[in-house]
């Protein structure tokens, strides 16, 4: 059974970051979550959320183009 909210330790240990990592990437708007308690505390994070994440911000590598001899 999948759960449908996880604590930002339950994804670190999941995805193996630190849990600090994903405490910055929810206080930066960089990773979908939701407030269960009032004044923003309590960050959950919605199952699908991670690989958002990671389908938005991958930097998709660029073959290296032959770099041209010198001659002389």
């Amino acid at each position: 059974m999948t759960k449908l909210l996880e604590t930002p330790k339950e994804l670190a240990e999941r995805v193996g970051i630190p849990v600090t990592n994903v405490r910055y990437l929810i206080r930066e708007d960089m990773l979908d979550h939701i407030y269960t308690a009032p004044g923003k505390r309590n960050p959950k994070i919605p199952s699908g959320a991670w690989e958002k994440y990671v389908t938005q911000f991958t930097v998709k590598a660029e073959p290296k183009k032959a770099s041209s001899c010198r001659e002389g």
